[in-house]
Protein backbone atom coordinates (compact mmCIF):
# COMPACT_ATOMS: atom_id res chain seq x y z
CA UNK A 1 0.00 0.00 0.00
CA UNK A 2 1.26 3.26 -1.30
CA UNK A 3 1.43 6.32 0.82
CA UNK A 4 -1.85 8.13 -1.27
CA UNK A 5 -3.54 4.70 -0.88
CA UNK A 6 -3.18 5.47 3.30
CA UNK A 7 -4.19 8.85 3.13
CA UNK A 8 -7.32 7.78 1.39
CA UNK A 9 -8.67 4.93 3.89
CA UNK A 10 -8.10 7.50 6.86
CA UNK A 11 -10.00 10.02 5.33
CA UNK A 12 -12.44 7.84 4.53
CA UNK A 13 -12.19 6.36 8.22
CA UNK A 14 -12.64 10.05 9.56
CA UNK A 15 -15.90 10.08 7.04
CA UNK A 16 -17.82 7.85 8.36
CA UNK A 17 -17.01 8.41 11.87
CA UNK A 18 -18.42 12.00 11.64
CA UNK A 19 -21.14 10.56 10.21
CA UNK A 20 -21.79 8.27 12.97
CA UNK A 21 -21.10 11.07 15.60
CA UNK A 22 -23.42 13.47 13.80
CA UNK A 23 -26.16 9.97 13.46
CA UNK A 24 -25.61 10.06 17.55
CA UNK A 25 -25.98 13.52 18.17
CA UNK A 26 -29.33 13.63 15.78
CA UNK A 27 -31.06 10.57 17.86
CA UNK A 28 -29.92 11.44 21.48
CA UNK A 29 -29.95 15.33 21.61
CA UNK A 30 -32.35 15.38 24.44
CA UNK A 31 -29.31 13.76 26.33
CA UNK A 32 -27.20 16.00 25.58
CA UNK A 33 -29.12 19.06 25.94
CA UNK A 34 -28.64 20.83 28.78
CA UNK A 35 -30.56 20.39 31.51
CA UNK A 36 -32.83 22.87 33.30
CA UNK A 37 -32.10 22.79 37.22
CA UNK A 38 -34.03 21.75 39.25
CA UNK A 39 -36.39 23.46 41.92
CA UNK A 40 -34.81 24.16 45.16
CA UNK A 41 -36.85 22.09 48.03
CA UNK A 42 -39.29 23.74 50.09
CA UNK A 43 -37.95 24.45 53.65
CA UNK A 44 -40.68 24.37 55.30
CA UNK A 45 -41.82 20.94 53.94
CA UNK A 46 -37.88 19.95 54.64
CA UNK A 47 -38.77 20.65 58.34
CA UNK A 48 -41.79 18.76 58.32
CA UNK A 49 -40.12 15.29 56.49
CA UNK A 50 -37.23 15.80 59.63
CA UNK A 51 -39.84 15.86 62.44
CA UNK A 52 -41.90 13.08 60.98
CA UNK A 53 -38.39 10.78 60.73
CA UNK A 54 -37.65 12.20 64.49
CA UNK A 55 -40.96 11.13 65.47
CA UNK A 56 -40.75 7.77 64.15
CA UNK A 57 -37.77 7.38 65.17
CA UNK A 58 -38.56 7.95 68.71
CA UNK A 59 -41.35 5.77 68.63
CA UNK A 60 -38.93 3.04 66.84
CA UNK A 61 -36.78 3.67 69.83
CA UNK A 62 -39.40 3.35 73.08
CA UNK A 63 -41.43 0.17 71.39
CA UNK A 64 -37.82 -1.67 71.35
CA UNK A 65 -37.09 -0.52 75.15
CA UNK A 66 -40.31 -1.72 76.23
CA UNK A 67 -39.73 -5.12 74.17
CA UNK A 68 -35.89 -5.38 75.80
CA UNK A 69 -37.73 -5.78 79.17
CA UNK A 70 -40.61 -7.67 78.61
CA UNK A 71 -41.49 -8.95 82.36
CA UNK A 72 -40.99 -4.79 83.94
CA UNK A 73 -42.95 -3.59 81.29
CA UNK A 74 -45.56 -5.82 81.96
CA UNK A 75 -45.73 -5.36 86.06
CA UNK A 76 -45.13 -1.73 85.65
CA UNK A 77 -48.71 -2.03 83.46
CA UNK A 78 -50.44 -3.84 86.17
CA UNK A 79 -49.41 -1.64 88.73
CA UNK A 80 -50.72 1.06 86.43
CA UNK A 81 -54.01 -0.85 86.23
CA UNK A 82 -54.34 -1.76 89.35
CA UNK A 83 -53.71 1.98 90.97
CA UNK A 84 -56.34 3.25 88.78
CA UNK A 85 -59.12 0.72 88.82
CA UNK A 86 -58.98 0.46 92.63
CA UNK A 87 -60.55 4.61 92.39
CA UNK A 88 -63.02 3.64 90.06
CA UNK A 89 -64.01 0.58 92.82
CA UNK A 90 -64.37 2.98 95.68
CA UNK A 91 -66.23 5.46 93.98
CA UNK A 92 -69.20 2.77 92.47
CA UNK A 93 -69.04 1.78 96.32
CA UNK A 94 -69.60 5.27 97.85
CA UNK A 95 -72.60 5.44 94.60
CA UNK A 96 -74.07 2.38 95.85
CA UNK A 97 -74.23 3.13 99.34
CA UNK A 98 -75.31 6.74 98.87
CA UNK A 99 -78.41 4.71 96.30
CA UNK A 100 -78.85 2.55 98.68
CA UNK A 101 -79.42 5.05 102.08
CA UNK A 102 -82.02 7.08 99.55
CA UNK A 103 -84.03 4.26 98.18
CA UNK A 104 -84.47 2.01 101.29
CA UNK A 105 -84.37 4.42 104.50
CA UNK A 106 -87.25 6.80 104.61
CA UNK A 107 -86.94 10.42 104.60
CA UNK A 108 -86.48 12.40 107.76
CA UNK A 109 -89.45 13.46 109.52
CA UNK A 110 -90.73 16.29 111.90
CA UNK A 111 -93.35 15.41 114.94
CA UNK A 112 -94.83 18.39 115.90
CA UNK A 113 -97.43 18.14 119.07
CA UNK A 114 -99.81 21.26 119.15
CA UNK A 115 -101.31 22.26 122.06
CA UNK A 116 -104.18 20.66 123.32
CA UNK A 117 -106.28 23.88 123.82
CA UNK A 118 -106.49 24.58 120.22
CA UNK A 119 -109.55 23.51 118.63
CA UNK A 120 -110.24 21.95 115.03
CA UNK A 121 -110.18 25.77 113.38
CA UNK A 122 -106.83 27.05 115.36
CA UNK A 123 -105.32 23.76 114.82
CA UNK A 124 -105.95 23.81 110.91
CA UNK A 125 -104.61 27.88 110.84
CA UNK A 126 -101.58 26.02 112.71
CA UNK A 127 -101.02 23.16 109.70
CA UNK A 128 -101.18 25.87 106.97
CA UNK A 129 -98.46 27.99 108.71
CA UNK A 130 -96.10 24.48 108.72
CA UNK A 131 -97.01 24.26 105.47
CA UNK A 132 -96.33 27.83 104.60
CA UNK A 133 -92.67 27.29 105.93
CA UNK A 134 -89.98 27.19 103.19
CA UNK A 135 -88.32 23.83 102.94
CA UNK A 136 -91.56 21.82 103.70
CA UNK A 137 -92.80 19.43 101.73
CA UNK A 138 -96.13 18.28 102.83
CA UNK A 139 -97.73 18.25 106.50
CA UNK A 140 -99.48 14.96 107.53
CA UNK A 141 -102.19 16.07 110.09
CA UNK A 142 -103.60 14.02 112.54
CA UNK A 143 -106.53 15.33 115.47
CA UNK A 144 -107.16 14.51 118.56
CA UNK A 145 -109.67 11.86 118.18
CA UNK A 146 -107.65 10.23 115.38
CA UNK A 147 -104.42 9.89 117.26
CA UNK A 148 -106.37 8.52 119.96
CA UNK A 149 -107.99 5.97 117.59
CA UNK A 150 -104.91 4.47 116.09
CA UNK A 151 -103.13 4.20 119.28
CA UNK A 152 -106.31 2.32 120.55
CA UNK A 153 -105.82 0.16 117.41
CA UNK A 154 -102.27 -0.76 118.06
CA UNK A 155 -101.96 -0.46 121.78
CA UNK A 156 -104.57 -2.46 122.85
CA UNK A 157 -105.31 -0.60 125.82
CA UNK A 158 -108.63 0.03 124.29
CA UNK A 159 -110.19 -0.81 128.13
CA UNK A 160 -108.00 1.30 129.72
CA UNK A 161 -108.37 4.60 127.47
CA UNK A 162 -112.58 4.18 127.21
CA UNK A 163 -111.98 4.68 131.66
CA UNK A 164 -110.11 7.94 131.08
CA UNK A 165 -112.48 11.52 131.31
CA UNK A 166 -110.68 13.12 128.31
CA UNK A 167 -108.36 12.38 125.54
CA UNK A 168 -104.97 12.70 127.23
CA UNK A 169 -103.13 13.09 123.47
CA UNK A 170 -102.56 16.27 121.54
CA UNK A 171 -103.08 16.70 117.88
CA UNK A 172 -100.24 15.86 115.82
CA UNK A 173 -98.71 17.59 112.25
CA UNK A 174 -95.67 15.12 111.25
CA UNK A 175 -93.41 17.70 108.40
CA UNK A 176 -91.56 15.96 105.81
CA UNK A 177 -89.38 18.12 104.32
CA UNK A 178 -88.39 18.84 100.62
CA UNK A 179 -84.96 17.18 99.38
CA UNK A 180 -83.02 19.96 99.44
CA UNK A 181 -83.51 20.35 103.23
CA UNK A 182 -82.97 16.76 104.82
CA UNK A 183 -79.11 17.28 105.84
CA UNK A 184 -78.49 17.85 109.44
CA UNK A 185 -78.25 21.29 109.87
CA UNK A 186 -80.92 22.13 107.73
CA UNK A 187 -83.32 19.69 109.33
CA UNK A 188 -81.97 21.51 112.74
CA UNK A 189 -82.65 25.19 111.33
CA UNK A 190 -86.38 24.05 110.20
CA UNK A 191 -86.82 22.51 113.45
CA UNK A 192 -86.07 25.97 115.28
CA UNK A 193 -88.55 27.59 112.92
CA UNK A 194 -91.05 25.18 113.21
CA UNK A 195 -91.06 25.58 117.42
CA UNK A 196 -91.84 29.11 117.23
CA UNK A 197 -95.12 28.70 115.92
CA UNK A 198 -97.77 29.72 117.80
CA UNK A 199 -99.37 26.96 119.18
CA UNK A 200 -97.07 24.64 118.80
CA UNK A 201 -96.34 22.14 121.66
CA UNK A 202 -93.60 20.41 121.55
CA UNK A 203 -91.18 19.46 118.32
CA UNK A 204 -89.63 16.08 118.34
CA UNK A 205 -86.90 14.78 115.11
CA UNK A 206 -85.96 11.41 115.24
CA UNK A 207 -82.62 12.02 113.34
CA UNK A 208 -80.27 9.87 114.69
CA UNK A 209 -80.21 7.61 112.31
CA UNK A 210 -80.33 9.78 109.88
CA UNK A 211 -77.60 11.44 111.24
CA UNK A 212 -75.18 8.36 111.60
CA UNK A 213 -76.35 7.03 107.59
CA UNK A 214 -75.07 10.72 106.52
CA UNK A 215 -72.03 10.61 108.54
CA UNK A 216 -70.96 7.06 106.82
CA UNK A 217 -71.75 8.14 103.41
CA UNK A 218 -69.87 11.25 103.72
CA UNK A 219 -66.81 9.10 105.36
CA UNK A 220 -66.61 6.35 102.66
CA UNK A 221 -67.12 9.22 99.98
CA UNK A 222 -63.67 11.07 101.62
CA UNK A 223 -62.10 7.43 102.05
CA UNK A 224 -62.80 7.21 98.43
CA UNK A 225 -61.53 10.17 97.03
CA UNK A 226 -58.36 10.34 99.33
CA UNK A 227 -57.47 6.64 97.80
CA UNK A 228 -57.89 8.02 94.34
CA UNK A 229 -55.62 11.54 94.53
CA UNK A 230 -53.38 8.28 96.16
CA UNK A 231 -53.41 6.14 93.18
CA UNK A 232 -53.20 8.67 90.80
CA UNK A 233 -50.02 10.03 92.60
CA UNK A 234 -48.78 6.36 92.93
CA UNK A 235 -49.43 6.08 89.04
CA UNK A 236 -47.03 8.94 88.04
CA UNK A 237 -44.94 7.97 90.90
CA UNK A 238 -44.65 4.48 88.77
CA UNK A 239 -44.45 5.91 85.23
CA UNK A 240 -42.00 8.58 86.64
CA UNK A 241 -39.28 5.67 88.03
CA UNK A 242 -39.58 3.44 84.71
CA UNK A 243 -38.62 6.83 82.63
CA UNK A 244 -35.92 7.04 85.27
CA UNK A 245 -34.66 3.59 84.92
CA UNK A 246 -34.53 3.50 81.78
CA UNK A 247 -32.69 6.82 80.86
CA UNK A 248 -30.16 5.11 83.35
CA UNK A 249 -29.98 2.05 81.25
CA UNK A 250 -29.11 3.87 78.44
CA UNK A 251 -26.87 6.23 80.08
CA UNK A 252 -23.93 4.98 77.45
CA UNK A 253 -25.93 5.72 74.18
CA UNK A 254 -27.02 9.21 75.36
CA UNK A 255 -23.33 10.07 76.25
CA UNK A 256 -22.83 9.01 72.11
CA UNK A 257 -25.94 10.97 71.14
CA UNK A 258 -24.84 14.23 72.39
CA UNK A 259 -20.85 13.87 71.40
CA UNK A 260 -22.44 13.79 67.30
CA UNK A 261 -24.82 16.58 68.52
CA UNK A 262 -28.17 15.47 69.11
CA UNK A 263 -30.43 17.75 71.35
CA UNK A 264 -31.95 17.40 74.17
CA UNK A 265 -35.30 17.28 72.82
CA UNK A 266 -34.67 14.46 70.64
CA UNK A 267 -33.13 12.66 73.25
CA UNK A 268 -35.81 12.72 75.95
CA UNK A 269 -38.85 12.10 72.98
CA UNK A 270 -37.87 8.22 73.17
CA UNK A 271 -38.35 7.70 76.79
CA UNK A 272 -41.56 10.30 77.12
CA UNK A 273 -43.18 8.03 74.34
CA UNK A 274 -42.53 5.17 76.51
CA UNK A 275 -44.12 6.63 79.65
CA UNK A 276 -47.16 7.30 77.73
CA UNK A 277 -47.38 4.17 76.41
CA UNK A 278 -47.19 2.66 79.92
CA UNK A 279 -49.87 5.51 81.13
CA UNK A 280 -52.16 4.30 78.20
CA UNK A 281 -51.79 0.40 78.34
CA UNK A 282 -52.50 0.24 82.17
CA UNK A 283 -55.47 2.84 81.40
CA UNK A 284 -56.62 0.22 78.77
CA UNK A 285 -56.55 -2.48 81.19
CA UNK A 286 -58.05 -1.18 84.22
Amino acid sequence: MNKRDAMNQIRQFGSKFDRLRNAAGGSGGGRNAPKRPKAAPNPASRKSNVFNEQVRYAWHGALQDLKSTPLATFLTVMVIAISLTLPSVCYMVYKNVSSAASQYYPSPQITVYLEKTLDDDAAARVVGQLQAEQGVDKVNYLSRDEALGEFRNWSGFGGALDMLEENPLPAVAIVVPKLDFQSTEALNTLRERVSRIQGVDEVRMDDSWFARLSSLTGLVGRVSAMIGVLMVAAVFLVIGNSVRLSIFARRDTINVQKLIGATDGFILRPFLYGGAMLGFSGAFLS
